[in-house]
């Protein structure tokens, strides 16, 4: 029998309708499944007060003169008790490592036509890195500090201390644990606050650790914080 061209495209197309309309509600009844499962995402919070584990300090003196090799007798008398002061203060004297010298001409700095040159030609820094874990000795000895003025030591700069907290890893499995804790207690709370079952974990994250000084005026004191995001079903 022979077939007629147009009555197969027909049903051909029919066909075709069929699966693609057939394949719409079995997609949609997936999607309607998936939304009907409920579910609450919750934070917990985990914070500590540590302190710091190591601290840095360097030393910033200077000397200025027409003669290089005085502005270098200078530094080394001014090294010499910068290294005495930090001993004096209870810091070994492998935690100390001299920086080499910055000498600048100051005849060469720009300046208005008609302005004399600098009196002395030559300005030089100079400085002592303390690297200790000697952290609560910091403080007295930076009270102190200007008792190296009296030994003729010039002090530059701010040199004010660093506070670093390095033992994160010795505290992040129990502060990821108490965080998860506290997620599951807030959970606990919405689910009978909600009247309804708290089911299984579905999905959970962790944050970055942050840590910070507690406050400008105890900089050697750290705070730890981390946050988890968890999911869980509720019926």
């Amino acid at each position: 029998m022979t077939s007629n061209p147009i009555a197969i495209f027909l049903s051909a197309l029919l066909i075709a309708a069929g699966v693609a309309t057939g394949g719409f509600f079995i997609g949609d009844g997936i999607a309607a499944r998936s939304s009907g499962r409920r579910t609450i995402s919750v934070k917990g919070l985990s914070e500590r007060e540590v302190p710091a584990s190591v601290a840095t300090w360097t030393v910033v003196y200077s000397a200025t003169g027409n003669d290089v090799s005085q502005i270098n007798k200078k530094l080394a008398e001014s090294t010499n008790a910068v290294i005495a002061f930090l001993k004096g203060a209870g810091f070994a004297e492998t935690d100390l490592a001299i920086q080499p010298p910055v000498v600048r001409d100051t005849s060469m700095d720009e300046r208005d036509k008609d302005s004399p040159p600098p009196p002395e030609r030559y300005s030089a820094t100079q400085s002592v890195l303390l690297r200790t874990s000697k952290v609560d000795a910091i403080k007295p000895a930076l009270a102190s500090a200007s008792n190296l003025m009296s030994s003729g030591v010039l002090l530059s700069g701010k040199a004010q201390p660093n506070y670093i907290y390095n033992q994160l890893n010795d505290i992040k499995p129990g502060m990821i644990q108490e965080a998860t804790k506290n997620a599951r207690i807030a959970a606990d709370q919405f689910s009978r606050d909600s009247q309804t079952t708290l089911g299984k974990l579905r999905n959970a994250s962790q944050g970055w650790f942050q840590v910070e000084n507690r406050d400008e005026a105890t900089p050697e004191r750290k705070t730890v914080r981390v946050v988890v995001d968890v999911e869980y079903e509720v019926n």
